[in-house]
């Protein structure tokens, strides 16, 4: 391979594809727990253990979107570099425009359906839960400490405060490295970050629940998919970085029985993906599988286009299926059409103009920005 300072890229087709397959996991895994008993006398012992299998991988795709997502964002920042204040605010107007919308609508739509459940006396539906899903502070409904649970019952949602978390607190990670950290090698400032994760695993299990310190644990995973770009932008490689990662993710996996936090053992998954995924990238860039991926963006690429909206919005649906007795095979009859109705919704909410957002963000980071100039 030619080593050059950069590539030219456009859109990268496979990472839709991916994040397609992704939110079908997710969708599958819901159909699935809500449904495992008629799925069970149903299905032969081998294909129900096939299915519970990849159910189980919910996790698996959710720390997919993180690595896809920051792996995006390395992608981005290549081609508009956050050097001034106009960039900043074009990478923070970009990113609120791509998420709010489809996310302001999965609150609607929990809303209807808890009030056509006659659920909208439930915590999940209170206006100060409302308020703390509008500011990104809910986490996940199995987490006793949280501040805040998802909305109107809408579990998925949890997952979208981190994804707020990253982007928000990304470019005070990028400025601070730019100002502080340039000359540091990789080792030291990877090994800050997850000294920094762990004070925060510490503080929230022993002395006080923090939501911003939960979320930085995912962040582990979130800049790995970030640094992985790299070398798709730079054909800069980080090979023994990325295998010591695997190898730690690995270790730490064989011996999750021994370790008392399910927060590690998250962080131990996103290392051991994020280098499989990395060095998968490398295989696909130097090996010809052009057949494969595309076949792969026949089957997905569509549906990766409408994921994030599949992912938001499909289990207010599947709980009202489910107090209705919905039988499991009008509900399988539904979902592709809600799965083309995601792809046009996610598709038409890119292109809304929503101007309201064209606003001046960066005032508590000027100061930085200025001595970059």
């Amino acid at each position: 391979m030619k080593k050059i300072a950069a590539r030219d890229f456009g859109r990268l087709k496979i990472l839709d594809s991916i994040r397609g397959i992704a939110s079908l996991i997710v969708l599958f895994h819901h159909i699935f727990k809500l449904n495992k008993e008629i799925f069970h006398i149903y299905l032969s012992d081998w294909i129900f253990n096939i299915f519970d299998f990849v159910s189980n991988l919910n996790l698996e795709a959710v720390l997919l979107f993180f690595i896809i997502s920051g792996f995006s964002i390395g992608l981005s920042t290549f081609k508009r570099p956050l050097n001034n204040k106009a960039a900043l605010n074009g990478y923070l107007y970009r990113r609120f425009k791509r998420i709010l919308p489809i996310y302001w609508i999965a609150i609607i739509i929990s809303l209807i359906f808890g009030f056509l459940m006659h659920l909208e006396n439930l915590p999940d539906f209170s206006i100060k839960n409302l308020i703390g899903n509008l500011l990104f502070l809910q986490t996940s409904k199995i987490i006793s400490e949280s501040w805040i649970i998802p909305y109107g019952l809408n579990g998925p949602l949890w997952s979208l405060s981190f994804e707020m978390f990253f982007y928000l607190f990304f470019p005070f990670v990028y400025l601070f490295n730019l100002k502080y950290l340039n000359k540091k090698n990789i080792y030291f400032k990877y090994s800050t970050l997850v000294l920094l994760v762990v004070l925060g695993i510490f503080i929230n299990k022993k002395i006080f629940f923090i939501p911003y310190f939960l979320f930085l644990s995912g962040f582990v995973t979130w800049v790995l998919g970030y640094l992985s770009a790299k070398y798709y932008t730079t054909w800069k490689k980080n090979n023994l970085f990325f295998l010591l990662n695997l190898i730690v993710g690995l270790v730490i996996l064989i011996f999750s029985t021994y370790i008392p936090s399910n927060n590690v053992i998250i962080i131990a998954k996103g290392m051991l993906m994020n280098g499989v995924f990395y060095f998968t990238m490398i295989l696909l860039d130097k090996v010809k599988l052009t057949r494969c991926k595309n076949i792969l963006n026949y089957l997905f690429y569509k549906i990766g286009e409408g994921s994030y909206a599949i992912y938001a919005l499909h289990y207010p649906i599947l709980i009202y299926f489910q107090t209705k007795e919905v039988p499991l095979r009008y509900q399988l009859l539904f979902f592709p059409f809600f799965i083309i109705a995601c792809y046009q919704l996610e598709k038409k909410s890119i292109t809304w103009k929503m101007k309201f957002l064209e606003i001046d963000y960066l005032k508590p980071i000027t100061s930085i920005n200025k001595s970059l100039r």
